[in-house]
């Protein structure tokens, strides 16, 4: 127990227990007096924006809080508060989180993908990859779980790989080098569908090098040794590469080595092919000049041809083109004919109207002067001696004669 005054400063915390072992929390800064109690500072965590805290409390519940922010490590309520930094991730990189459901304890899987910071919520965790890394002693030799990291690089790779023990046709042993250029391009199927595809990859490389080279004896692949900066030669390779998610891009042959024995039998064969290659290129130029003339006769014929349709084309252009101007024309005049006849039919029409409304003003007009309307339409609807025929200019100037 402490009798007497204590301080607590500006950012501390204290836990207080009185002679009945009941705690209380004093906040600095403050002067507190003592009596019969005793009292312990606690532990101030502190966590910047690129860090957070861990949580775990005493009931077994695990917490993650996001910078910046402090906790004091509570003894009655927290068991431990660790502080752990942020994982950044480049614009290049990636994280495969887990995440397991509070309620149904699913665990379900997601990509976070960067330029950002990483802060795992206390139900989830990262997926750690164990993959063949490259020899610290040995460039050319790709050893297994050397490369472990959380961490996956989504930018276009490569390394170097040499095939050893490679038999040709005629069991002559010789060593190939290579280097292999690939892109991650699908995450969710490399998950799926390997642990370890740099493992997959150098294995049908392998395997596609052993097929290349027992098709040709060693002199046969001396010359066809280029065809191995061709993808097309890397079938098993090309297949598996899509089915783990990657995108093989290039394949580059950087030589191979041989026995110095079967290397000196080889250099002797070189100066014999050497003369005879002389002599067939020598042949080959000529035949390639015959060839040349004949195809440039061809393609002089193939241009004058060509010439002769376009300018057909072009004529054929030129007729149609006038043929729709004169339609567009006639259009037009027929258009123009229409509506002359549209206003002549409505000049008719107006002049019917002005005449009907002339001759109801002049009943009107008789109504008003008295005279007896049904008299008067009887005795000019009698039976005429004869029937002649009124037109509409007729009936206007009658009208006009009753008005008078």
């Amino acid at each position: 127990m402490t009798i007497g005054w204590v301080t607590l400063d500006v950012g501390e915390q204290a836990l207080v227990y009185n002679h009945e072992g009941v705690a209380r929390i004093e906040n600095g800064p403050q002067r507190m007096f003592l009596w019969r109690e005793r009292y312990n500072v606690l532990e101030r965590n502190a966590a910047n924006q690129n860090s957070y805290l861990v949580v775990q409390y005493r009931d077994g519940r695990v917490e993650h809080k996001k910078g910046p922010c402090v906790m004091y490590t509570n003894p009655l309520e927290h068991f431990r508060i660790n502080i752990k930094e942020m994982i950044s991730l480049d614009a290049n990189e990636a994280l495969v989180v887990y995440r397991e459901d509070g309620t149904t304890k699913e665990v379900s899987r997601y990509v976070q993908f960067g330029p950002t910071l990483v802060m795992p919520q206390a139900n989830e965790w990262f997926h750690s990859f164990s993959w063949h890394g490259t020899d610290p002693n040995n460039k050319t030799l790709l050893i297994p779980n050397a490369s472990q990291f959380q961490k996956l690089q989504i930018i276009p790779g490569n390394f170097y790989y040499n095939v050893d023990e490679v038999r040709t046709k005629d069991d002559a042993p010789i060593r190939i080098k290579l280097m292999v250029f690939y892109e991650l391009k699908e995450i969710e199927i490399m998950l799926n569908a390997t642990k370890d595809p740099i493992a997959d990859i150098i294995n049908c490389v392998c395997a596609d090098v052993v097929a290349f080279a027992a098709k040709y004896s060693y002199i046969e692949f001396m010359e066809r040794s280029s065809e191995l900066n061709d993808l097309a030669n890397y079938p098993q390779l090309m297949e598996r590469s899509k089915k783990i998610g990657y995108e093989i891009s290039k394949m580059v042959y950087r030589g191979y080595h041989a026995h110095p024995e079967l290397q000196r039998i080889h250099d002797a064969s070189i100066q014999t092919r050497t003369r005879l290659k002389l002599a067939y290129e020598k042949e080959q130029q000529q035949q390639n000049m015959t060839d040349l003339k004949l195809k440039n006769d061809s393609d002089r014929l193939q241009l004058e041809q060509t010439m002769e349709i376009e300018s057909l084309n072009h004529k054929q252009s030129m007729e149609k083109a006038a043929m729709e101007h004169k339609l567009v024309l006639k259009i037009q005049e027929t258009e123009k004919e229409r509506d002359r006849l549209v206003e002549d039919k409505m000049s008719v029409l107006e002049a019917k109207k002005e005449d009907d409304r002339q001759l109801l003003q002049h009943y009107k007009e008789l109504h008003r002067l008295g005279v007896d309307l049904n008299q008067f339409l009887q005795s000019e609807a009698r039976q005429p001696q004869k029937v002649v025929r009124i037109t509409a200019a007729d009936k206007a100037a009658n009208f006009h004669i009753h008005r008078s």
